[in-house]
């Protein structure tokens, strides 16, 4: 069985932990305590935000069917998943790559690098625990509940990290960004996933939501989770100039970044309301051969230059320099 403390520290003072008890952590400086749950370190903040505290609630909540609603599994998805997946099967064996907003585990089961060790972490406890029992990689895996802005690893220990429509959960990107870069080997890579652009935040999604008053949609599909999270509620989402800024003041140099998503972002978002209103066994999800014909099209429409920056998602590359 693979020790978790040989790859975590304090998330406070990034010193090492000990166990002081059967069910708990304590850090040899601070001497922070912080408790173990079903063999799962729990290495949060004393002090956590309220923010954080609220999202944390709502994914421990929506664990069970969070995937379902949000159509993680969907090809569309995993298709863009797999293709900066492609960049961690390449790492080193005996490379730790660690992933922030873990969620279910679905990314790191597309990890085929059986040689690396995977970190696993979210905020909520139920979403990490989910990742554990659903465990399908060969990756030796490490689980932890933690804060993405206060990484519980040293400095210079990983050699990626991966984070997947987590960024606009983060009530500030930009210390996650300079967290990354801390916690991160010289040459070592950040692999950010499915962000959403700015755009629909003050198009679409007003629009979608006069809309859904005028028919009353709530009033004839009563909700069957909770709503969704802050993070969801509250973000603008992101664009180039706001991931060049986190870049440079992060001292991280961009190496790819990626425009995803024209049609298919209408469509994702439009079954994600109307499975948000759904049991899950009548969650209603696009044939595998129409999504694969949708990302052609959306591929050719976004090689466009004046449609480019209508992409609903964004995917990128980030490295942290040599010296």
């Amino acid at each position: 069985m693979i020790n978790s403390l040989e790859f975590l520290v304090c998330p406070e003072c990034k010193s090492q932990l000990h166990k002081s008890a059967g069910t708990e952590l304590q850090c040899v400086k601070c001497s922070n305590k912080y408790e173990i749950k079903d063999d799962i370190p729990i290495l949060l903040p004393q002090n956590l935000e309220e923010f954080k505290v609220l999202e944390a609630a709502y994914h421990d909540q929506e664990a069970h069917q969070y995937a379902e609603i949000n159509m993680i599994d969907s090809y569309h998805v995993t298709h863009y998943i797999e293709k900066y997946l492609n960049i961690v099967n390449t790492l080193d064996k005996n490379s730790i790559l660690l992933e922030v907003g873990s969620a279910d585990g679905n990314d790191a089961n597309l990890i085929n690098n059986s040689g690396i060790t995977v970190i696993q972490s979210d905020i909520s406890f139920g979403m990490v625990k989910l990742a554990k029992d659903n465990k399908k990689i060969n990756s030796k895996t490490v689980y932890v509940v933690s804060d993405a802005e206060k990484i519980p690893c040293n400095d210079n220990s990983l050699d990626a990290i991966l984070i997947v429509a987590t960024l606009h959960h983060l009530p500030s990107p930009i210390n996650f960004f300079k967290e990354a870069r801390r916690s991160l080997r010289p040459g070592g890579l950040l692999i950010i996933g499915v962000e959403p652009n700015s755009w629909p935040y003050f198009s679409f999604y007003p629009f979608i939501r006069f809309v859904k008053k005028i028919i009353r949609l709530d009033k004839y599909l009563k909700s069957k989770h909770s709503g969704i999270s802050i993070g969801d509620s509250e973000t603008e989402g992101f664009s180039y100039s706001d991931f060049k800024l986190f870049l440079n003041e992060s001292n991280l140099k961009l190496v790819k970044i990626q425009r995803i998503w024209f049609l298919l972002g209408f469509i994702h978002t439009i079954l994600s309301i109307i499975n948000s209103k759904l049991p899950s066994h009548k969650i209603i999800k696009m044939p595998t051969f129409l999504q694969k014909i949708l990302i052609y099209i959306d591929e050719l429409i976004l090689s466009i230059p004046i449609i480019r920056n209508f992409c609903w998602h964004w995917t990128l590359v980030a490295k942290k320099n040599n010296n």
